[in-house]
């Protein structure tokens, strides 16, 4: 039990030596959307994100899970197909894959009817959840149109508890 606690601690400060001052994720827009395709009532595109990490290191979007409206009506859940790696120190265009599960077949065509006005038409609420090993948060994103949203973060990352923010990350 010792050596256990011994070791614990040995990790724990190994990881808190490591860590230093993190600055805001901010992200500048979304450039462009690309439709991939449906198959099995899941929707697949990708955005196209210009995206500035000013830490150090690169942090990682691990997991996006929104519910979906179009129109008022819950039509599906939106989420990510891979994980983001944030490069450290960088602004550049993050090509973000995303799938749409839908609640039915015709919701497929009331979407495709929407056309270019898709980022308008969208509303989602979930969370964004991200970070970096061993530290991770989780983000909860309010109720609002998918272009409200990249707006929205156009200054800094944060809605609530948050990734960001003058804090510690190893």
């Amino acid at each position: 039990m010792k050596n256990l606690f011994l070791i614990l601690s040995l990790f724990i400060a190994i990881g808190l030596a490591g860590c230093g001052k993190y600055h805001d994720v901010s992200i500048y827009g979304v450039k462009e959307y690309k439709f991939r395709g449906i198959k099995d009532g899941v929707i697949y595109l990708n955005l196209t994100l210009d995206v500035e990490n000013p830490n150090p290191k690169p942090l990682v979007i691990k997991h996006i899970e929104f519910k979906a409206w179009l129109n008022n009506r819950e039509f599906g859940k939106l989420r990510n197909s891979d994980k983001i790696k944030l490069e450290g120190k960088t602004r550049k265009d993050y090509e973000v894959p995303l799938e749409i599960a839908l609640r039915t077949p015709a919701d497929a065509f009331k979407l495709i009817g929407v056309g270019k006005e898709i980022l308008s038409a969208i509303s989602v609420e979930g969370y964004i959840k991200g970070g970096r090993f061993p530290v991770s948060k989780k983000i909860n994103i309010p109720r609002q149109t998918l272009n409200e949203l990249a707006n929205s973060m156009q200054k800094n990352l944060v809605i609530t508890d948050t990734l960001s923010g003058q804090g510690t990350m190893p």
